[in-house]
């Protein structure tokens, strides 16, 4: 049973004419497989080791095509209703992939370097001979090394028998603590009135008159 599609003549003639059509701006999408497309590569690979006696005979359905004829022609009619002026301009951004001038030029400055490395002729390099150089130390530094050995030596064969015996004073902390205290007190109750007044004289360390004549005539 076939059905015939009718299209309406209105949205047609809209398609063809191209009028009241709005510019939409192009996305680029993700070109990363989806979690859809790995559970479908997992299932291709499962297939050749699928057990078929484990399937189920089942009785195929014709379908009649009414309900599929029935739902086009709703979604004719609804695009046909559809109102244009509900549309928003959008703008397109063309994305460039190519590489600009600059990346070519810096890749065929690359490529020619690599070619120059490969073409060099090894003919023209010469032969060098390695020199084993051995840094001395300086006068300075054997004469300091020499010290220090020989005082080294000096302490190790040190007669351990000249050294004097010394008694270590502990000292008392206890009593250190009670003198302190005791000063302390006496700061507190001392009379400021056995004090005297007494007098300052500044003292000018600068020379005299006469100092600076004895330093002309000595000089």
């Amino acid at each position: 049973m076939s059905v015939d599609h009718k299209t309406n003549p209105a949205l047609l003639k809209d398609i063809e004419s191209g009028t009241n059509l709005k510019h939409a701006a192009t996305q680029e999408k993700n070109p990363l497989p989806s979690v859809e497309d790995i559970s479908q590569e997992k299932t291709v690979q499962a297939i050749p080791n699928f057990d078929s006696s484990q399937l189920k005979h089942v009785e195929p359905q014709e379908k009649t095509g009414w309900k599929e004829s029935i739902s086009h022609d709703k979604a004719t009619e609804e695009l046909g209703k559809f109102d244009k002026s509900q549309l928003k301009h959008t703008e397109t951004s063309e994305k460039n992939p190519l590489p600009d001038q600059d990346v070519i030029e810096e890749e065929k400055k690359e490529v020619e370097h690599r070619r120059s490395i490969g073409d060099f002729d090894r003919s023209l390099l010469k032969q060098q001979r390695t020199e084993e150089k051995i840094v001395l130390p300086s006068k300075e530094a054997i004469v300091q090394e020499k010290k220090e050995v020989q005082l080294r030596d000096s302490i190790g064969k040190h007669d351990r028998s000249s050294l004097r015996k010394v008694e270590t004073n502990e000292r008392d902390a206890l009593k250190e603590i009670v003198a302190q205290e005791a000063t302390h007190k006496g700061i507190e109750s001392f009379s400021k009135d056995n004090l005297k007044h007494a007098e300052t004289v500044e003292k000018n360390p600068l020379p005299t008159a006469d100092d600076i004549k004895k330093e002309k005539t000595t000089s």
